[in-house]
């Protein structure tokens, strides 16, 4: 046939599908954990038993594969953490009242986790986002000059490599470039991402660093809520007083940091409540 030159660039094409979408998906097989802190814990430490040092080596295109998991799960707390807040903050609930929520996140989430559905459409992979959906979301301000903003400044240029990693073949464009503030020296030549076991410790321990101060930070401004703000509130029932700090306790501890000793001051729950109690009284 005279259109057989269509033919002579690539290999023959042949149709192809998904046979099933249910094989994609599976109950996770992680134990629940009552902290997204812990479940940030759980998931970055099957990611950092692969990252070793002899298996980047060899296949020195998975860092940066590995980089976009470790960013998707640092992404993954602050959805979950947001979510929890709104379930139990007044204050976090009138901030938020007037954002969008998807009506596929209502039908998917209505019989559990329907707060999660409001952030579906946010990235948490920019430092910026965070920043406002905390202001939006929460109604709280991150600390201007807190290690959390420091960090938060750090995880952002990560996520400029992400946005390289994720939408250019690990290809360095120029806008992530200039953010980077990155040096044009070669313009003829293309740079590419490259993460190798250096670089991702790094990068991990920025990632654990940002998640352990914006908790850390979280659980100040969150018990101070319960402490002095929510008393005042025409909704405030005293008699829910300890429950409530029982979510706040279960929502931000780290068992994974209580198990391993990383935990400086040992408090049991009720000896935090009252310190508490007694720093607000």
């Amino acid at each position: 046939m005279s259109d057989n030159w269509r033919k002579a660039i690539n290999q023959t094409i042949n149709t192809a599908k998904i046979d099933d979408i249910n094989q994609y998906v599976a109950p996770s097989s992680s134990p629940l954990v009552d902290s997204p802190i812990d479940a940030f814990y759980a998931t970055t430490q099957d990611i950092l038993n692969v990252a070793k040092p002899d298996f980047l080596h060899q296949y020195p295109s998975m860092g940066t594969l590995l980089l976009v998991g470790l960013i998707s799960s640092t992404e993954n707390y602050f959805r979950d953490l947001f979510a929890r807040i709104i379930r139990i903050c007044p204050i976090a609930q009138a901030a938020s009242s007037d954002q969008a929520i998807k009506l596929g996140s209502v039908i998917w989430h209505r019989e559990g986790q329907v707060e999660r559905g409001a952030f579906e459409h946010i990235s948490f992979a920019d430092a910026d986002s965070i920043k406002s959906t905390c202001r939006k979301f929460l109604k709280y301000e991150l600390k201007k000059n807190g290690i959390t903003s420091e960090l938060l400044q750090e995880f952002g240029k990560i996520c400029e490599l992400r946005h390289g990693i994720v939408h250019s073949d690990s290809f360095l464009v120029g806008k992530n470039a200039i953010k980077l503030e990155i040096p044009n020296n070669a313009p003829n030549q293309a740079l590419k991402i490259t993460v190798g076991y250096e670089q991702f410790q790094e990068c991990s321990l920025i990632s654990t660093m940002l998640i352990a101060s914006f908790n850390t930070e979280m659980f100040e401004e969150m018990t101070k809520r319960w402490a002095v703000d929510w008393p005042k509130l025409d909704s405030w029932n005293p008699a829910t007083a300890d429950a409530l700090f029982e979510q706040i306790w279960k929502y931000f501890y780290s068992k994974a940091d209580e198990k391993n000793g990383s935990i400086s001051i040992s408090l049991t729950m009720e000896q935090c409540r009252n310190k508490i109690k007694e720093q607000f009284s």
